[in-house]
């Protein structure tokens, strides 16, 4: 690290935030500058949302120490505590024997481990009918399979009361105010055109801005989410795809009904419900995805060409869009079942949230091997949000050679290339991304599809 003296970080999300205020607090000395397209919290950048999921229940136990220490920290921050709010997690799943299954058991092993002392924040959901009194009290019970027509989805499942979800906004808000106080520190809000490197070399150089400026640096971190394929070739390294959100306003009874539900996750289906928080509730879906396939020239120093990667498409450029009609009724078939008095509801809102996947759905925290002075701290893989209280310090750790070797060798280029099974951090959907072109609605009227 004493080799840089000005280090440029290229997002002001969650890997890059949290990068720029660990350098600045271990090198005072070195010059950071952190750019973004927008002043966090960045409207349509993936850290920033109503709610995100702080849990430790992991099949990894890598990750589960980590958030572990993660939601202590969030615990333990006098600003950052504010904006947590544990309603516990539920983890529900088919009861079928399969890969659910298996992601189901180790969650829950992992989330018994971290409660060894306080037991009393696990309860165990043994039926359809336990998972329903869950949400909506002990005198309710879900709907027979007959009157859904088919078999029920939602049938097993623990609920861990230390988890919680986290309004991502305000507190990315928050980090972003005490990067501020940094005097190291420096923001620049302005699009990234490219990297450029010296003349016949693959050294990087500065950061070119849309606006032609140029701003130079001895080290920069590619930290820009779905945004990065533009700077850097990542090709087989990230999988750049939206999985599809909605919120629906609730009523003042609805809200006082469900204000001590827990965030309601099935596995089987993909589906994530969260309490009522501020005036509504989040569904969300981790689908196979949407990608927007465009054409790029190949970023890297010394290739010729151009490459095809999957580019953000969000409401800042396309205000009109809205959720692709198959994705509303695969969400709509689980309202009804867990959730029927919104089954009929229209959503206030949608929205595409751009994630950044890797094949293992490890991070991607490594050296670009074609580039030189090019770190990338990406590939968050859906799970990443809640680590923002240490990611930072373990990309600093790297560029020490101080990381822990096991988290070198999982967050490793390297790594992408072997074994490519995914790793059940956080799980989607098998099923290959569509083109979101072909399948985005616009104009919505405010009319349920059904």
């Amino acid at each position: 690290m004493d080799s840089y003296k000005r280090v440029i970080v290229v997002g002001a999300g969650i890997f890059g935030i949290s990068t720029a205020i660990a350098i600045a607090k271990r090198y005072p000395e070195v010059k950071v500058h952190v750019i973004d397209r927008f002043e966090p919290p960045v409207p349509d950048a993936t850290s920033v949302d109503t709610t995100r999921c702080i849990r430790v229940d992991y099949k990894s136990e890598v990750y589960h120490k980590l958030a572990c220490e993660s939601l202590r920290k969030i615990k333990g921050d006098p600003v950052i505590s504010q904006f947590f709010h544990q309603s516990g997690m539920s983890f529900t799943y088919n009861g079928e024997h399969d890969r659910w299954e298996d992601i189901f058991l180790t969650g829950k092993k992992s989330a018994e481990n971290a409660n060894k002392d306080h037991m009393e924040n696990m309860t165990y959901l043994d039926s359809a009918n336990d998972v329903y009194k869950s949400i909506h009290g002990d005198t309710t019970k879900p709907k027979c399979p007959n009157c859904l027509g088919r078999k029920s989805w939602w049938n097993k499942g623990y609920t861990n009361l230390a988890n919680g979800f986290i309004d991502a906004e305000l507190s990315m808000k928050a980090y972003y105010e005490r990067a501020k106080t940094f005097p190291n520190i420096e923001f620049t809000f302005k699009e990234v055109k490219k990297l450029v490197y010296y003349p016949n070399s693959k050294k990087f150089k500065s950061v070119l801005l849309k606006n032609g400026e140029l701003i130079f640096g001895d080290l920069v971190i590619v930290a820009a989410g779905a945004w990065s394929g533009k700077l850097v070739n990542l090709e087989g390294m990230c999988e750049v795809s939206a999985i599809e959100v909605g919120w629906i306003k609730l009523t003042p009874e609805e809200i006082e009904k469900w204000k001590n539900m827990s965030i309601t996750t099935n596995l089987s289906t993909g589906i994530n419900l969260f309490p009522p928080y501020k005036g509504e509730t989040k569904v969300l879906r981790r689908s196979p995805g949407f990608k927007n396939t465009i054409c790029v020239e190949n970023p890297n120093p010394e290739a010729n060409g151009t490459i095809k990667i999957s580019y953000p498409r969000t409401q800042i450029t396309n205000p009109s869009d809205w959720m692709p009609e198959k994705a509303e009724e695969i969400i709509r078939e689980n309202l009804k079942e867990i959730m029927p008095s919104l089954y009929y509801r229209p959503f206030d809102r949608t929205k595409l949230c751009w994630l950044t996947q890797t094949p293992t759905a490890n991070f991607l925290i490594d050296y670009h091997p074609e580039c030189n002075n090019v770190l990338l701290a990406t590939g968050g893989s859906a799970h990443a949000w809640k680590f923002v209280p240490v990611i930072g310090d373990k990309v600093v750790d790297f560029i020490e050679g101080n990381l822990e070797p096991k988290l070198v060798e999982m967050w490793s280029w390297k790594e992408k290339l072997g074994n490519t099974t995914d790793n059940g951090s956080a799980p989607r959907m098998q099923g290959e991304s569509q083109e979101i072109r072909k399948v985005i609605r616009k104009a919505y009227t405010g009319k349920s599809l059904l």
